[in-house]
């Protein structure tokens, strides 16, 4: 091999190994965070509830 096929082949490699090195720290994207779900069945009520009510009514 000839010493310009030589540096050349080099080259080629040393560009190969930059890109790869780019794609790689690149990484994917954050994803959004998912919104938050509250439920009054999950959550301290505050106010006193009437026996025999049941907090998970909806309402």
């Amino acid at each position: 091999m000839s010493r310009a096929k030589g540096l050349a082949a080099i080259a080629g490699l040393i560009c190969a190994g930059a890109v790869t090195v780019i794609a790689l720290s690149v990484g994917p994207e954050p994803q959004p965070t998912p919104p938050r779900v509250y439920s009054s069945c999950l959550a301290a009520d505050t106010r006193p509830m009437p026996a025999g009510a049941d907090p998970c009514d909806g309402r």
